[in-house]
């Protein structure tokens, strides 16, 4: 038994436990006196026989939960909506009942939130992942090569994803509800996105400026064909995630490309460069903060100046924020839409939970647009079914992600900022001609390895001799074939073995 969540509502003593019984366990909600002397309910969210007891230290009244169906959802509704009643049917003292009516709204909204975040939980699985069960499994990145080559390449954590989102996905295969999605609108993904942004960012978008999408890709392609015409100029800061490239050469559109400056360990925008590689038959900006492959966290100074830019050269700036929840080191991520109604209603805001939450295959995304003209154009560009559906899993998986799983994300972030100065001393003893770019966000190094002088790719090289893929730099923009991408989100002894075979490729 681990409690793992205290707190006070409305003058009640709130505690959620881990309980690992004989043939079950679960999560316990209980529910006594703020002095902690009395207990006047308990909630057993066992995944067995869930029950809930009416004064546990005293009649100890037992009444079923529903397995059917959402139990922890089914427990806090009784708790919102009929807490008098139950701590009167308890045997709870007059003078605590009335003072937990009087105290109704007075307590902080997100007080329950976090309880049933709790209750929701389970401590994610990191360290012990098995490589027989991660070769069998079917995504990209462990499917792509042979069996003897271990991947350390696309943007995918070899985590198992957080326990409600399971619980979601469970409950629609259980049921056998995998039919036709109800209109998007009517999911409240919208809102939750909303309600997500102003908890984690400080930001207060409207979710009637909310479009769901399949993929921030998608989104790519789309603002592409809405605000420009084959041949007009899409602004590019290389090296950058492959998809930004490939859209604008695939819309037959002009590539203005901007590499950023290396200065030390660091990437550095080339604001100046930028600036004059913009021209009047320039129309958007492709923007990516955090920044993949780099990982950097964009200072507000900067975002400020990227604006500047914007508004002064008349652009529509398209950013890709998906990896604002994976920061490093305290560092606060700020959405570009944030800076001002000026830059605010010509930028298109791209994100997901895919990417924080390890959902990719799940295929749901987010566009937010600051401007409803943005918005008007962005849907009229071409007919909605050209966009495709999305379904059940990737909608409520999203909903859970952003709703419940943040506890989750709380262990994760701290165990990749630890693979992170691992994989960074590791390859400073075994390969120190390789610069490392210190990420200050996501679960990507970008490694330059122009000093090995490998015939070939750095990322062929390391195929080839050592059995382990990476990704080729020369995909994220001309003139960084020096460099690969590698993915640290994974366990430390797989990670421990990457690095090993990167250096006996070398002959290390």
């Amino acid at each position: 038994m681990a409690t793992i969540w205290n707190g006070q509502w409305r003058g009640l003593r709130l505690g959620v436990e881990l309980r690992a019984l004989e043939r079950d366990g679960g999560s316990t909600l209980r529910v006594g006196s703020p002095e902690g002397d009395r207990e006047w309910l308990r909630f057993d969210c066992f995944a067995k026989n869930p029950h809930w007891h009416l004064d546990p230290s005293g009649h100890n009244v037992v009444q079923p939960l529903d397995e059917r169906g959402d139990v922890v959802g089914e427990v806090f509704e009784q708790i919102r909506s009929g807490g008098v009643p139950l701590l009167e049917r308890a045997g709870a003292p007059p003078s605590l009942i009335e003072r937990f009516a009087q105290a109704e709204g007075a307590d902080p909204p997100t007080l329950l939130r976090d309880a049933e975040r709790a209750m929701r939980h389970r401590p994610a699985i990191l360290d012990e992942l098995d490589i027989r069960t991660l070769r069998s499994r079917r995504s990209e990145k462990w499917h792509t090569y042979p069996a003897d080559i271990l991947p350390a390449w696309v943007a995918e954590m070899d985590f198992s994803v957080a326990a409600p989102i399971q619980a979601e996905l469970r409950r629609f295969t259980e049921s056998g509800d995998v039919g036709y999605p109800i209109r998007l609108a009517d999911t409240g993904l919208p809102e939750v996105f909303c309600d997500r942004m102003r908890e984690r960012f400080d930001w207060s978008p409207e979710p009637e400026r909310v479009e769901i999408l399949s993929e921030v890709v998608q989104g790519m392609y789309l603002a592409i064909e809405a605000y420009s015409e084959p041949g007009q100029g899409i602004a590019v800061q290389t090296p950058i995630y492959p998809p930004f490239l490939a859209s604008v050469r695939d819309t037959k559109r002009r590539l203005v490309e901007n590499r950023m400056r290396v200065d030390g360990d660091r990437i550095e925008f080339d604001f100046d460069a930028l600036a004059n590689a913009v021209d009047t038959n320039t129309r958007l900006l492709f923007f990516c903060n955090p920044h993949n492959p780099s990982g950097r966290v964009f200072s507000r100074e900067e975002l400020e100046r990227i604006a500047v830019i914007a508004i002064e050269h008349d652009l529509i700036v398209v950013s890709d924020e998906i990896h604002g929840d994976l920061l490093h080191d305290g560092r606060e991520h700020i959405p570009l839409a944030t800076l001002g109604i000026e830059i605010a209603k010509r930028t298109v805001t791209l994100t997901s939970a895919s990417k924080a939450f390890n959902t990719p295959g799940l295929r749901c995304a987010i566009a937010h647009f600051g401007d409803a003209a943005l918005q008007r154009r962005f849907n009229t560009v071409l007919p909605r079914h050209v966009r495709g559906g999305i379904g059940l899993f990737g909608l409520y998986a999203s909903i859970a992600a952003w709703r419940w799983a943040q506890p989750w994300l709380d262990e994760v972030r701290p165990f990749l900022e630890a693979n992170r100065d691992f994989a960074e001393q590791a390859l400073a003893e075994r390969i120190p001609e390789i610069r490392f770019h210190r990420p200050e966000a996501t679960y990507l190094a970008w490694l330059d390895c122009r000093a090995l002088e490998c015939t070939g790719s750095p990322a062929a090289h390391f195929m080839r001799h050592g059995q382990v893929a990476l990704s080729e730099g020369r995909s994220f923009g001309e003139g960084w074939e020096g460099y690969v991408r590698l993915n640290f989100a994974t366990s430390r002894a797989i990670l421990t073995e990457v690095i090993d075979r990167m250096a006996k490729a070398l002959g290390r």
